[in-house]
């Protein structure tokens, strides 16, 4: 708003003479001179001034000695400084004339001759005020756009750390100021079951190398989260030099580079009176961390702790509401008065991202779940690597794959020699340790990315080799029966020797797509079935006439 007494630069577009007089004998008829003319003779001279000085509004002759028409002057002034009110004067008395002129962008146009001091005032008085308007009703669709923007992007996507560094660019940007951070709170909620973790910088732009790193500064964030606590406002300091700042805060500050700060707390719904009984544990860490961050906190005679701010409204933490963290802006090199607009703006954006974050965090354990419940459905419960359903499943895929690509597929088969009597002997809990140890043993012996080593019923196990051939899946047979040796299992009731061994069956095959993979299990299991038949602890493998070849041990 205009204030009373205001002195209004004005600059006069006019090749007329006597226009200037005329215009100069009105305003300049007050007591007090409340308005400073320029006057130029063309449109270009008037744009060179507007280049170097800043004027209140434009009076704008349609008929200057330009190559311009009368809208296409206006059209560039508005393009150059679109917030500079113009006021056109013509001699066309004509109201075509004035309705094409303020199409164009034009506030106001007076008729030469026509308008006597009052009403030029008011005209410019009524230009200056409409602009304001405009430019604040501009500015507020510009800001509505840009967070309706920026919500959309935070409720499309699940993935918070992308939601919050996209966030805190964004408003830097905005706002032109010279950094903006999100700070995690310490989970005060892990502190009490005994977990070590503490509050971070998690998203940050213009921050300089080494700054999320900072002792000093993470104290002092950590101990501004404890305050929005506390306070239930919203901390906007225009002038850290000049604020009320009790003991070393200022200093704090200072190391943090704040001249001018303003933080809005991000809040997430759970137990605030478990949240209460667990803030001063919070302080605590923050003095670890930085001796002088008691300072931060101003507590006056009544034992609480203040902070310059406004009051939010509505405070999410009366509706039983949590601290995350909180989202701060700050200016490094100069004082800045905080307009309410953009504490609202931040506000806004803060409980949008609070929500993003559960949604993030909902989607992150739901996934964990599925996780969960995909292991238990294909890994074998007692043995801890892939049961039946998921040999099944891999075997199907690789059978189909390789018969596309016109590659080997091998699959070998085991089974614990004599193990009935190991269990009749060491009974069942022994039977189950050493079928865990015997499925350990088989699955570090597999250790390319494409096999997979399963159990398939009982004290049989199985292993899909892709890509091997049947000197390879011999290799590998080997392999795990050398490691089931050296692992030296007692078996007292084994007639081969004092420990656990094992049978082994393989069976190599280029797939077809005319045929199963079952052909491949029935040879594998063929070739262990003669392994097991001619004395057990050795290795057959079947040859591709379907009869088995015998490997001793």
């Amino acid at each position: 708003m205009l204030t009373r007494n205001q002195c209004l630069k004005i600059l006069f577009v006019e090749d007329d003479l006597a226009a200037p007089t005329m215009i100069e004998d009105l305003l300049g008829s007050f007591n007090e001179s409340l308005f400073l003319l320029q006057t130029v003779k063309s449109l270009e001279r008037g744009l060179a001034c507007l280049e170097v000085e800043k004027f209140d509004a434009v009076l704008l002759d349609l008929s200057v000695s330009d190559s311009l028409v009368g809208s296409e002057a206006i059209a560039v002034l508005k393009a150059r400084w679109p917030t500079v009110p113009i006021l056109v004067v013509t001699d066309m008395n004509n109201e075509n004339t004035a309705l094409s002129v303020l199409r164009c962008g034009a506030q106001d146009c007076l008729v030469k001759g026509r308008f006597h001091r009052e009403v030029l005032v008011r005209a410019i008085h009524y230009a200056i005020e409409r602009q304001k308007i405009e430019e604040q009703l501009r500015q507020q669709a510009l800001r509505e756009r840009l967070l309706g923007k920026m919500i959309e992007h935070i409720r499309s996507s699940i993935d918070a750390a992308s939601i919050l560094q996209s966030t805190v660019a964004e408003v830097r940007q905005f706002l032109k100021t010279d950094r903006v951070l999100i700070y995690r709170c310490q989970d005060w909620a892990s502190q009490l079951d005994g977990e070590d973790q503490k509050g971070a910088i998690v998203a940050g732009d213009g921050l300089p190398l080494g700054y999320i790193e900072n002792q000093n500064i993470n104290a002092a964030l950590a101990v501004s989260c404890f305050i929005l606590v506390e306070s239930q406002s919203v901390q906007a300091i225009a002038d850290v030099s000049a604020a009320d700042l009790a003991g070393s805060c200022k200093e704090l500050l200072a190391d943090c580079e704040m001249t001018a700060v303003v933080s809005v707390p991000i809040w997430q719904s759970g137990d605030w009176e478990t949240v209460n009984k667990t803030q001063e544990s919070s302080v605590l860490e923050a003095e670890k961390n930085q001796d002088a961050a008691e300072n931060y906190i101003w507590l006056p005679a009544s034992g609480k702790p203040q902070a310059q701010g406004l009051m939010a409204p509505d405070s999410p933490a009366e509706n039983g509401n949590s601290l995350w963290g909180m989202l701060t802006a700050y200016n490094c090199s100069g004082v800045r008065e905080w307009q309410q607009w953009e504490i609202d703006f931040l506000q806004h954006l803060a409980n949008q991202m609070a929500i993003a974050i559960e949604q993030s965090q909902l989607y992150r354990q739901l996934a964990i779940a599925n996780q969960k419940l995909q292991q238990l459905a294909t890994t074998d419960g007692l043995t801890g690597i892939a049961n039946r359903r998921q040999f099944d499943r891999v075997l199907r895929l690789e059978w189909r794959r390789l018969a596309r690509e016109e590659l080997p597929l091998s699959l070998i088969m085991f089974d614990i020699d004599f193990f009935k009597l190991y269990n009749e002997f060491y009974g069942h809990l022994g039977g189950d340790d050493c079928l865990r140890q015997v499925a350990g043993a088989i699955a570090r012996s597999t250790n390319r990315a494409g096999d997979l080593a399963a159990r398939y019923g009982g004290e049989e196990f199985a292993v899909v080799l892709p890509n091997t051939s049947a000197e390879g899946a011999n290799a590998v047979a080997r392999k795990i029966c050398d490691a089931i040796a050296s692992l030296k299992l007692p078996h007292a009731r084994s007639s081969i020797g004092p420990y656990v061994t094992l049978s082994c069956g393989s069976a190599t095959a280029i797939p077809s797509a005319q045929e199963s993979p079952d052909t491949l299990i029935r040879s594998a299991d063929s070739a262990l079935f003669q392994a097991k038949t001619e004395g057990k602890n050795r290795i057959c493998h079947a040859s591709s006439n379907s009869e088995s070849s015998r490997i001793f041990r």
